[in-house]
């Protein structure tokens, strides 16, 4: 008999990297791939032990941040690091609050001058203005993973996702130009919707652009 925790084990992978993959493609998935049926309700539990245990290792890791940061000051003379968690609860999501408190961050780490710095966010509602606003001097990347994610979350699924990693990963605009054109050959539709998230955001070609 297949357990809720034998499918955890056995598709933990790919449901941390597709965290919102549906519970019936992980069903067809058991289908297909362990050649078993199971029920709904142990898709779901099965999602749900690879959650928990992905939560608890982010605890875990986030936890080692200070240590990290401890060993840094000691061994580099002189070091600046700076260890802050900032939390804020707002009636909603918008460019005000994201100004606000990207305002307050920014007095509390002293980012003066603003250049060195880096702000990666997974395109939270109202950000990417106020980051502009507030911090224009910092670089401002986007989660390639969260990118994917609300990319593919249409029809794409596993359909164009190398395509995607190697555009991600290429290090040239040359390299990065043929990839697009051999993506938009394959489904212009599919490149055109890629392409409404300017690249320059996710893309390692063009990152030093803003150093």
């Amino acid at each position: 008999m297949v357990t809720a925790a034998m499918i955890a084990q056995h598709f933990e992978a790919t449901i941390k990297d597709h965290p919102k993959m549906k519970l019936r493609e992980i069903q067809r998935r058991c289908a297909s791939k362990m050649h078993v049926n199971v029920t709904i309700d142990c898709c779901y539990r099965a999602k749900k032990i690879v959650n928990e245990k992905m939560a608890k290792n982010h605890k875990d890791e986030f936890g080692f941040l200070w240590d990290y940061a401890h060993e840094l000051r000691s061994k580099i003379s002189g070091s600046t690091i700076k260890m802050t968690v900032q939390r804020a609860v707002v009636e909603v999501e918008n460019t005000d609050s994201w100004g606000w408190f990207l305002s307050l961050l920014s007095t509390d780490l002293g980012l003066e001058d603003r250049y060195g710095y880096t702000i990666i966010n997974d395109q939270q509602m109202g950000l990417e203005i106020a980051i502009f606003d507030i911090l224009p001097m910092v670089e401002h990347r986007n989660c390639a993973r969260h990118v994917f994610a609300n990319w593919s979350g249409r029809k794409l699924v596993k359909s164009y996702e190398c395509d995607f990693w190697q555009i991600v990963k290429c290090t040239t605009k040359r390299e990065w130009e043929d990839l697009c054109s051999e993506l938009e050959k394959k489904d212009k539709d599919v490149y055109d919707n890629l392409m409404k998230k300017s690249p320059k955001m996710w893309t390692r070609a063009f990152f030093w652009d803003y150093l």
